[in-house]
C-alpha cells in the first residue's frame, strides 16, 4: 500500500470506540494497542465547513495509520518530552530572572536562595577552613560531619587552637566541636596570636554550626530586595562604632542611628566594599571588617537573620591587636539590623 493509494488529506478523531474495538476483534491491531492517544485519530478523505468529516477510509487505511503511529510513538513521545522540558526550562529561567531582578541580585545568587529553600543546601560566603574541604555549600548533615574534622586554618597553615582557663590550664582544639566544648567550659585565647587563630576558628565553627542548627526562613524583612552589607542605611551604627577609643567619640556618635550616619559624620570611611564584605577605616578607633557568612532563621523565630563575621583590628595604626567573632544581625523594632550574640541563648 502506498500513500497515493490512501488518498488521505487529514485525520479525524474516533468518536465511536467500537471502530477501534472492531479492528482489535479482527486481530488487525493488538488488543493492548496503546499509543498515548494516537489510537483516537483515523484518516479521512473529506473536509466539511472547517470541521472533521465523518467519512473514513476502509480498514487497510486504518490499519496502516495505526501501525505508522505505533512505529513513530517513541520518537513522538521523545520530541514531546523535549518540547515540554524546553518550555519548563524557559519558564524556570524567566521566573529566576524575575526573582533575581526583584531581589537585586544575580541569577546565580538567586539559585542559592532557592537551593536553601527547597533542598536545605546553604551557600556560605567563605569556604570552611576544614581539612579536605573545598566547597562552600553544605546542608545540615554535611555541616555536622565537618565539625568533627580537623581544622585547616589560615589556608591550611594552622591545625590547632590553644585556649586557656582562668586557673592556668590549657586545652588544644583541633576540631570545631572541640573548640565549642572548650569555650563552653570557659576557656579563652590569651595571646594576640592565639586570639587571631581563635578568630579564624570562630568564623568557620559558627558558620558550620549555623548551617547545622538553622533552617530556611519562611518570613523575611531582608528580601525583595535582598538587604546587603552595602546598604548602610539598614545597619545600626554599633557595627562600626564599637571600636572607638575615646569617650568623646562615642558621645559624638550618639544620635547617629545607622552606619550611613556614622560614615556621613566622618567618624569612619569605607576602605573597600563588596556585596558580602566591607572594610571600614575608623578614625580614633579600631578598624572594622564585616563579612557575611550565611542567611537563615538563626534563632528559631521563623524570621531571617544574617550571620556576620565581625573583626576589629589595630593593624593600620601599627598595633598587633586583632579579634573577630561571628555575630547575628537581627532586625529590631526600629527596622535596623543590630548586633546579637550567636549562638542565641537557649530559652525554656
Amino acid at each position: 500500500m502506498t500513500w497515493t493509494q490512501l488518498h488521505v488529506d487529514h485525520v479525524i478523531p474516533i468518536t465511536k470506540p467500537e471502530l477501534l474495538e472492531a479492528l482489535k476483534a479482527k486481530r488487525l491491531v493488538p488488543a493492548d494497542f496503546d499509543i498515548n492517544g494516537f489510537e483516537n485519530l483515523l484518516p479521512s478523505i473529506s473536509f466539511q465547513n472547517q470541521g472533521k468529516s465523518a467519512k473514513q477510509m476502509g480498514e487497510p487505511a486504518l490499519v496502516y495509520y495505526l501501525e505508522l503511529a505505533r512505529q513513530k510513538k517513541s520518537e513522538i513521545v521523545k520530541r514531546l518530552a523535549a518540547r515540554l522540558k524546553s518550555n519548563d526550562e524557559i519558564k524556570s529561567y524567566l521566573a529566576l530572572k524575575a526573582a533575581s531582578e526583584k531581589n537585586d541580585v544575580s541569577p546565580e545568587e538567586m539559585v542559592s536562595v532557592f537551593a536553601h529553600q527547597f533542598d536545605g543546601t546553604v551557600t556560605l560566603r567563605i569556604t570552611p577552613e576544614i581539612e579536605g574541604t573545598q566547597s562552600a555549600t553544605a546542608n545540615s548533615s554535611v555541616a555536622a560531619t565537618l565539625m568533627d574534622k580537623p581544622f585547616a586554618l589560615g589556608r591550611g597553615t594552622v591545625s590547632e587552637v590553644i585556649l586557656h582557663s582562668s586557673n592556668g590550664d590549657s586545652v588544644t582544639c583541633r576540631t570545631s566541636n572541640e573548640f565549642i566544648r572548650a569555650q563552653e567550659l570557659g576557656y579563652f585565647a590569651q595571646t594576640q596570636t592565639e586570639m587571631k587563630i581563635a578568630s579564624m576558628a570562630n568564623e568557620t565553627t559558627e558558620a558550620l554550626r549555623a548551617i547545622r542548627d538553622s533552617s530556611f526562613a519562611e518570613e523575611s524583612a531582608l528580601r525583595e530586595p535582598i538587604v546587603k552589607l552595602k546598604h548602610f542605611d539598614r545597619w545600626s551604627a554599633e557595627w562600626v562604632t564599637e571600636g572607638l577609643f575615646e569617650p568623646e567619640d562615642v558621645e559624638g556618635a550618639m544620635g547617629l542611628l545607622t552606619v550611613a550616619d556614622v560614615v556621613n559624620a566622618g567618624i569612619c570611611e569605607v576602605e573597600s566594599l563588596g556585596d558580602h564584605e566591607v572594610r571600614f577605616i575608623v578614625h580614633n578607633g579600631l578598624d572594622v571588617m564585616m563579612r557575611e557568612s550565611m542567611r537563615a532563621d538563626l534563632d528559631g523565630d521563623r524570621w531571617e537573620e544574617i550571620l556576620v563575621f565581625h573583626y576589629l583590628s589595630a593593624a593600620r595604626a601599627g598595633g598587633s591587636f586583632g579579634h573577630g567573632q561571628a555575630v547575628m544581625a537581627k532586625i529590631e523594632d526600629d527596622g535596623l539590623l543590630h548586633m546579637k550574640v550567636y549562638p542565641p541563648s537557649k530559652t525554656t
